[in-house]
Parts: C-alpha cells; structure tokens; sequence
C-alpha cells in the first residue's frame, strides 16, 4: 500500500501488511486509507473491512456515532463500542481543524474545556463560527450541533453570554438600524421603523441611500452606534450583494464587526443557495422574523423579544 506524506514513523500492522507510519492531525482531510490506519492502531483491526466497504474518511470519522458503529461497522460488543468512541473522542481533541476552521471555533470551546473541543466539527458542518455562535438557541445546539449532554449546552450558552455582548453600551445611542434594499424591502423597512417608533425606540433608517463617500461613511457610523441591526429581507433583496461596495453588504459587515444583535425579517424571502460573500455567510443562523401583515402585532412583539436594550 503506497501512503501519503502525512504519516511519519511508528509501527503498525494494515490487512497483514507490516506499516511504519504515525498518522498526522488533520484529521478532517484524511484519505480512508488513513482511517483503516486508525483502527488498526487503537485495536480496531477486526472492523477495518467494515471501514474499508463502507468508505469511511476523515469526514465521516468525525460525524460517526455509536449506533452507526454498531450498525454499520459491525461494533456489537457494547465495551468494544464504549472503548472505540473514548479513543474517536480523543481523536476529535486532539485534531487540527484549521483547514475549515477560520474563526477559530475550535479554540473558543477548548476555552471551556478541552473536552469540548469533540463539538467542534459538527458545529462547524452545521455552518457554526465564532461570529454566529452567539445566536445559537438551546434546541440548535441540541438538534442542529447534536450536543446531547444538557450540562455540556449549559456551559456553551453560558459562554455564548460571555462573549455576545448583550449588554448595555452608553457607546450605542440608537436601539435599532434598519438595513434595506430600497427597491424591493423599502416599504417593510418604513412599517417596521413606524411599529418600533411607536413603541418609544430610536431607530435609524437610512432614507436617502446616497452613494456619497462622505454619507456612506456616516451611514455605517450610525450602524455601529446601534445596539440592534434589523435587515428587511424581501424577494431579491440580496441580488447585488457580491458587489463590493453594495451598501446592505457594508452595513451587514458593520453590524457584525461591531457586534450589533442582528435580527433578520423575512417578508416573502427564502433563503437563496447561491454564492454570497463572506459579509453575509451564515444570515440565516440568526434569530429571525417571518413577516405575516395579518400578525403584524405578533411579528413586533416577537421582534422586540429579540432585541436587546
């Protein structure tokens, strides 16, 4: 068997084929090849056929659970299974997600405890970084990330509170910005800044939409000095977002960079699988609001349930 230049020395024993080889830590971008390795090394040598038919990589190794290594690979001795998801746990720890891991999602949970660094693949294939982690519900972390373990969810949304900056900034005089694309969402957007005017919050809305430098600068300004980012999402209103200087990707960047609560409303919008820039990845994590006019008091409430103070 010919091995890639990942591996380094250590003895090993492959389907009887005698191998020197010690596997390296990116676990993510293993071959199968490297996976049959793994088995072999931590004493799963009789399930490597299973591995082998069932083509099991790097990937798959870092989203396989208990049952399915029973199932699948054949694990059915119940202290075999426990011994094998210990060794894949340890696995998981000691991986360098850094091929998928921009943010650094990985180091924010090994914060808490190593231990909880076995979270942190599901979450980033579940499109979790270290910016929209601070959104994440309960029921996400549970059914989206599949972290079973309530204790664990505690500690990470106790975390999410840390770092989310929900709490009140003197630095932010105005309590909402509304993000819109005035040819499609301007009329949501003027709706949405009467409901909350009427209710006592300072909102801004930016009605000229000007290409100026100078207004475009105080524009993103405003977004900074605003506790809420609220974008009006109508049909097409992120056609035009992959231009650079497209004013909602500007005002978008802003709000996360300044840590604005982002929340999206959704007024006959779906969300599009086409190509958006990083500004805008992962708008759909947010808490968001689905915009019935008939509920149109329901939908405010509901809004103002997720704004901060």
């Amino acid at each position: 068997m010919q091995l890639a230049s990942g591996l380094a020395p250590q003895p090993c024993q492959l389907i009887g084929e005698e191998v020197s080889y010690r596997l390296n830590k990116k676990v993510p971008q293993w071959p199968i090849e490297y996976v049959l390795i793994w088995f072999n090394l931590i004493g799963g040598s009789d399930f490597i056929k299973n591995v082998l038919e069932n083509r099991v990589d790097g990937d798959l190794l870092l989203r396989i659970t208990e049952d399915e290594l029973r199932d699948d690979i054949g694990i059915h001795n119940g202290l075999m299974n426990k011994r094998i998801m210990r060794e894949l746990n340890n696995l998981k720890q000691s991986a360098d997600y850094s091929s998928i891991d921009s943010t650094g999602l990985n180091s924010v949970l090994k914060s808490i405890n190593s231990e909880y660094s076995v979270y942190t693949y599901p979450m980033l294939k579940a499109g979790v970084n270290v910016d929209s982690i601070r959104f994440l519900t309960d029921d996400q972390l549970k059914n989206v990330c599949g972290i079973s373990n309530g204790i664990h969810r505690s500690c990470i949304k106790d975390l999410i509170q840390k770092i989310s900056g929900y709490t009140e900034n003197v630095d932010k005089p105005f309590d909402a910005f509304i993000s819109y694309r005035r040819s499609t969402s301007n009329v949501l957007a003027s709706l949405l800044k009467v409901c909350l005017d009427i209710r006592g919050y300072k909102v801004f809305i930016d009605l000229k939409r000007s290409n100026d430098a100078k207004h475009r600068h105080d524009v993103l300004q405003t977004v900074k000095k605003s506790k809420n980012f609220i974008i009006a999402l109508t049909q097409d209103s992120l056609d035009g977002v992959i231009e650079p200087l497209d004013m909602i990707r500007e005002e978008v960047a802003t709000a996360k960079q300044s840590q604005c609560n982002i929340i999206p409303v959704l007024d006959d919008f779906s969300w599009s699988t086409s190509p958006v820039p990083d500004d805008l990845k992962n708008l759909n994590m947010y808490n968001s609001i689905s915009w019935v006019h008939d509920y149109q008091d329901a939908c405010v409430n509901k809004l103002v349930k997720f704004m901060i103070k």
